[in-house]
């Protein structure tokens, strides 16, 4: 009654498959390249900038102007006190009026 080292040899086998399978399915989809740009040259799909670095108070201000008029918009935080307020482009100009206002 010895101890048999191909059991042991079948489990490490298992084990490593499932490790690289497991590997496999949960990596990432698409690879890490960190934080976005920011400022003039951020990517912002869709959205684009109608105020740039106010106060919090100034931005949700102005979102509920916008809100009210039927502008989707959403808030962005820039850095400790400084927001944008981002529309969608097709938004931006009227958006624009409204806030000259």
């Amino acid at each position: 009654m010895g101890f048999d080292l191909s059991i042991l040899a079948w489990a490490i086998g298992i084990v490593t498959m499932l490790m690289l399978a497991s590997r496999w399915v949960f990596q990432p989809s698409r690879p890490r390249t960190g934080r976005p740009a920011g400022g003039p040259n951020a990517d912002l799909g869709l959205l684009t900038p109608v105020l740039s670095h106010a106060p919090r108070s100034q931005v949700l201000a102005a979102k509920n102007l916008l809100s009210e008029r039927g502008i989707r918009c959403s808030v962005s935080r820039l850095d400790r006190d400084s927001y944008d307020l981002l529309v969608f482009a097709v938004d931006a100009d009227r958006a624009r009026e409204l806030l000259d206002e």
